[in-house]
């Protein structure tokens, strides 16, 4: 069949589906089902991409059903029963095959039943990442807690019959995916030792997708002549060197890892992912030039690759290249605009820079993406602070303490903004707080010291300092103080003693010298005017 004698039409399109339809009158029909997108939400919805497949399966004489999505919803949305209706009334007549990897393999599966697929191609798929699962899988952040996974057919039992192939890789959380599937259906599970997640690289590299789908579906796949093929194509690909990197690197062994993985990279300098890789070791034994240049080779081949740009960044703030370091996090955001980390990133630099405006421009709209970031809320009240405006600061480190309550270093932030907006009575709670939380920091103490001098209580301040010296008494700088304290409460002798011990602590010390001999002299004018009376 020619590809110009393909009929391509829109059959569906809704808010959070849209179905594509390759008609060649071809007697298999294959469904496809995207993979799940890191750069799309798992709530609002994107645009819709042009599905998996796009007509390379109708040439190979399958009719074609894209299923597309806007969103990460693992398929868990009513619209499915629209589309699946749609597919079996169109696929009349016709043999129906299933394929998807990763989240679109657990549709794939979830589905075959439902749609009278024959076989379903599954690669690296899902069983389950409901939040009250059997696989316990932190891979996909808090898309496991958003639906009820009411269309998961899979853990329904729904898919007992159904039959197919399962594409794993066995060094991942992905085996107990598959071994929960095979208990659940009559799939075949396919381990490959290299495959990672998804496996779908390494199915190319080594067989070819499109072999692989068309042997399936015309009933020529033979699994031994399978297995032969793979491991003879792997022994030639960057795959056993990757691995071996990894595993050197787990032991420890970096120049050995590093060695791996400059093979592995030297035999597909087309993947970003083995120079950036190589770049993420190099970083951690402290090769910053190697690494800095295996990350710009890794940007060369995808510039989208938003970790290498942050990697970049980190490089090139260590090296004191402020304004480098801020151009490679904002090509970082223009890869991924929804990671909220690089944004966040982004402020700090820009905090650095003293160019607080924009850093709360950008820490605001990391927290759109992600409210639940306590240390985001922190370096937003900097950026307020660099503003002077206390308020607003107080504001968003209240947001933090919430968030994290068992943070002190984050009640004695909240405590420096009251001190700095001139409301000493709740910067004092605040200070007694981080203390309650870390009564051993003589940091706190000292701070506290200064809430209550505030409020001119001069006692209670030099009661804080004087915990302050018993907690940490080799400080000068906190017995220098502790007299302060002491002048003001009125105890000129106690004032002479912490001073004097500021001195003892610190001979070379003018300021410490200075008070205690101003002390000392307003003492003998004091015994003077007692003498005289």
């Amino acid at each position: 069949m020619l590809k110009n004698s393909v009929i391509h039409e829109e059959l569906f399109v809704g808010r959070d589906l849209a179905l594509d339809y390759h008609d060649g009158g071809f007697p298999i029909s294959i469904v496809t089902f995207e993979a799940r997108n890191k750069y799309i939400d798992a709530v609002e919805p994107s645009p819709f991409e042009g599905g998996y497949g796009r007509g390379i399966f109708a040439q190979l004489g399958l009719n074609e059903f894209l299923v597309k999505r806007s969103r990460n919803h693992w398929y868990q949305t009513d619209e499915i029963e629209q589309v699946v209706d749609i597919i079996k009334e169109r696929a009349k007549g016709t043999t129906l095959i299933t394929y998807g990897g990763s989240m679109g393999g657990m549709a794939a599966i979830s589905l075959a039943t439902k749609l009278g697929a024959k076989t379903f191609i599954a690669l690296s798929p899902l069983y389950d990442i409901a939040a009250d699962g059997e696989v316990k899988d932190d891979r996909w952040g808090d898309e496991g807690h958003l639906f009820d996974f009411k269309h998961n057919y899979i853990r329904s039992g729904d898919c007992k019959d159904a039959q197919g192939y399962v594409f794993y890789c066995p060094d991942t959380v992905d085996v107990e995916h598959a071994q929960a599937i095979e208990r659940m259906t009559k799939g075949t599970l396919v381990p490959l030792e290299y495959g990672g997640h998804p496996v779908s690289f390494f199915l190319n590299d080594t067989y070819k997708l499109k072999r692989l789908v068309s042997e399936i579906a015309h009933g020529e796949f033979d699994l031994d002549n399978f297995y032969n093929v793979v491991r003879t194509n792997t022994e030639l690909t960057h795959y056993p060197h990757e691995k071996q990197a990894a595993e050197f690197s787990r032991q420890g062994n970096s120049a050995a890892a590093i060695k791996a993985m400059r093979t592995a990279e030297s035999m597909n300098p087309k993947i970003a992912r083995l120079p950036y890789r190589l770049g993420e070791m190099l970083l951690a034994a402290g090769e910053f030039d190697e690494a800095k240049l295996a990350f710009q080779r890794a940007i060369a081949i995808d510039p989208s690759l938003a970790r290498a740009h942050a990697r970049l960044s980190r490089i090139h703030e260590k090296h004191g290249n402020l304004s480098d370091a801020i151009r490679a996090i904002r090509q970082a955001v223009k890869a991924a605009p929804s990671k909220a980390d690089a944004r966040l990133r982004l402020g700090e630099l820009l905090l650095k820079a003293g160019r607080s405006k924009e850093a709360e421009a950008s820490i605001s709209r990391s927290l759109q993406i992600n409210a639940k970031q306590p240390a985001a809320h922190v370096r937003l009240s900097y950026a307020y602070a660099d503003q002077n405006r206390w308020s607003d600061a107080i504001d968003a480190m209240q947001h933090a303490v919430a968030m994290a309550p068992e943070k002190p270093e984050y009640r004695l932030r909240l405590g420096e903004w009251q001190l700095k907006a001139q409301d000493y009575r709740p910067a004092q709670v605040s200070m007694q707080q981080a203390i309650d939380l870390a009564p051993g920091n003589s940091h706190y103490h000292v701070r506290l010291s200064y809430a209550f001098a505030g409020q001119k209580d001069y006692q209670q301040a030099a009661n804080a300092m004087e915990q302050a010296c018993r907690i940490s008494p080799d400080k000068p700088a906190s017995h220098l103080r502790l007299g302060e304290c002491l002048i003001k409460a009125g105890d000129l002798s106690g004032a002479e003693a912490a001073m004097g011990e500021a001195v003892r602590l610190d001979p070379q010390w003018l300021r410490a010298q200075e008070r205690l001999a101003a002390v000392q002299s307003a003492i003998a004018r004091r015994h003077l005017a007692s003498a005289s009376q």
